[in-house]
């Protein structure tokens, strides 16, 4: 199997990787890798993964869409309402 050696690592990257690896219970080679893993994968393929969250966020629209009540109530209707509900909030002095 490949093995990689890295050089001149700064001590507070260090430190935070001994941590990291403590936390998670890994060796330090094990999070090393697990970390490079994670960082790889979220950028491998950034087009692919901004269809795929744009697809995801069209389909939880298409889902919501139409399910709104009083979504066939008359826009006049609506704005007269939002205005109804509004407060006049706090008192203030300038």
């Amino acid at each position: 199997m490949p093995s990689l050696t890295l050089k001149d690592i700064p001590v507070p990257l260090m430190e935070r990787l001994r941590s990291r690896a403590a936390q998670d219970q890994r060796s330090l080679n094990r999070e090393a890798i697990w970390l490079l893993e994670q960082a790889l994968e979220s950028t491998a393929d950034p087009a692919s993964r901004l269809r795929q969250e744009s697809d995801a966020q069209l389909g939880a629209w298409e889902a919501l869409s139409g399910r709104w009540e009083g979504s066939e109530r008359d826009t006049d209707d609506l704005i007269a309402d939002i205005y109804l509900s509004r407060t006049l909030g706090r008192e203030h002095t300038l």
